[in-house]
């Protein structure tokens, strides 16, 4: 693992050299002189620690290992110049500094400058100078002043994101250097109501053992890269078993929290994908969906609840019960009102609360009735689904990435080992819940 990040200007060099074929060429494109750019190019293979161009009287090519870089490269400069152009900037990318580009993404992180300064653990001024230094550079305003101090524009707040992204392409282009001995992490956000035991077979399957930390904690932090804080080690651990050997794909680390935060997280790269309910259509552009398994809404009550024995549950009867309904907003509310629209009158109801533990728990001690996926009640012991067709539109379990996203090799093993982990369950095994 490299002990200090490539510098931003020395993967522009490499990337001049490569497409020019010539450092002479490079160096003049890019203002520098020949040394100074041979410099950069071997400082930025220090860092990585394998060589990634090869010289010679004929000119300058890319390694094997440097022509895999460079994609994931050029893909990072494709980041950085759709954050410029977001933001009205005609500046060329090679203007942006490390220590600017990392500034700026603590104030779109952050939000504001103070909070920017306590999270970089720098003074007001001092960032303050850096910011104002990138204005200056780029020759457009990126943030305002505001009751809470000064804030990012909406161009600031999308050159903030791209950073980030290209920051996870050049994580993920090092992961890719096999020399660079880095652990490659995959993380996943996980929703409410996410089937457990398909989950817990994926990450079985990839042979992920007790120190391989599924870190699920306050500490897992919302940065991109290295140094990003995930929150993860041996003390984090959901091991999956004493018999599971650490395997040498990606560790994994796990994030619950509401659809909204994850999106968020998802499209500034500070996760991988997410897995739970599709909202389909796919909730933002930039990001697509990937069915897994079908997962209808039903309706569930206690075992034994008077409703779960005899035939087909009347409108009526289903007016008449207490019920547990998720906060509104969620899919889960709107299938329930929806459903409510359709009986005599609307039920009670008992409580609102968006967890379904705390929901399954009320079930089993009352004779209240909820709408949980049909998993969450067949893994749910003392609960059964009523004797009424699955409601409200297809439900499915399912993959949200990043429209532009490429996964590492490592990656896309983790994605193939949930595609398979849910494809193991079979409709007939559904249907039995």
């Amino acid at each position: 693992m490299p002990t200090t990040p490539p510098r931003l200007r020395d993967i522009e060099a490499l990337l001049a050299a490569a497409e020019d074929g010539s450092l002479g060429a490079a160096a003049r494109r890019l203002g520098l002189s020949q040394p100074a750019l041979s410099q950069a190019i071997t400082r930025l293979e220090a860092a990585v620690g394998q060589p990634l161009l090869l010289r010679g009287p004929r000119g300058s090519f890319a390694s094997e290992a440097g022509a895999r870089f460079l994609a994931r490269c050029r893909r990072m400069m494709g980041q950085l110049q759709a954050g410029l152009a977001a933001c009205r900037s005609a500046a060329r990318v090679g203007l942006l500094t490390d220590t600017a580009a990392e500034t700026h993404r603590a104030i779109v992180r952050a939000g504001s400058f103070s909070a920017a300064a306590r999270l970089r653990g720098v003074s007001l001024p001092t960032l303050a100078r850096t910011a104002r230094g990138l204005e200056g550079a780029l020759g457009v305003p990126l943030y305002r002043r505001a009751a809470g101090g000064m804030v990012p524009l909406p161009g600031g707040v999308e050159l903030g994101r791209r950073l980030a992204l290209a920051a996870e392409e050049l994580d993920q282009g090092l992961a890719e250097l096999a020399a660079s001995g880095r652990v490659e992490w995959f993380r996943l956000g996980t929703l409410p109501m996410l089937p457990q035991d398909e989950l817990a077979r994926a990450i079985a399957g990839l042979g992920v053992g007790p120190d391989a930390g599924l870190g699920v904690g306050p500490d897992a932090g919302l940065g991109v890269g290295a140094d990003a804080g995930l929150g993860v080690g041996p003390d984090a651990g959901l091991g999956v078993g004493p018999d599971a050997a650490l395997g040498a794909g990606p560790r994994v680390t796990l994030r619950d929290g509401t659809h909204a935060a994850l999106l968020d997280q998802l499209r500034h790269g500070a996760i991988d994908a997410i897995l739970g309910a599709l909202r389909n259509p796919a909730p933002a552009d930039d990001v697509v969906e990937e069915m897994l398994s079908p997962d209808p809404f039903v309706i569930a009550a206690a075992a034994g609840h008077p409703l779960a024995h005899g035939g087909p549950v009347a409108a009526a009867a289903l007016a008449a019960q207490d019920w547990v309904v998720p906060e509104p907003g969620l899919p889960r509310r709107a299938t329930a009102e929806a459903l409510f629209a359709t009986l005599p009158r609307h039920p009670r109801l008992a409580m609102e609360t968006n967890s379904p533990h705390a929901t399954i728990a009320l079930l089993r001690r009352t004779r209240a009735l909820a709408l949980l996926s049909r998993r969450q009640v067949a893994a749910a012991p003392g609960l059964v689904a009523l004797p009424v067709p699955p409601l409200g539109p297809p439900r499915a379990i399912g993959l949200t990435t990043r429209r532009d996203w490429l996964p590492t090799p490592g990656q896309r093993a983790v994605l193939e080992a949930l595609r398979q982990a849910f494809a193991a369950v079979s409709p007939g095994a559904e249907g039995s819940a």
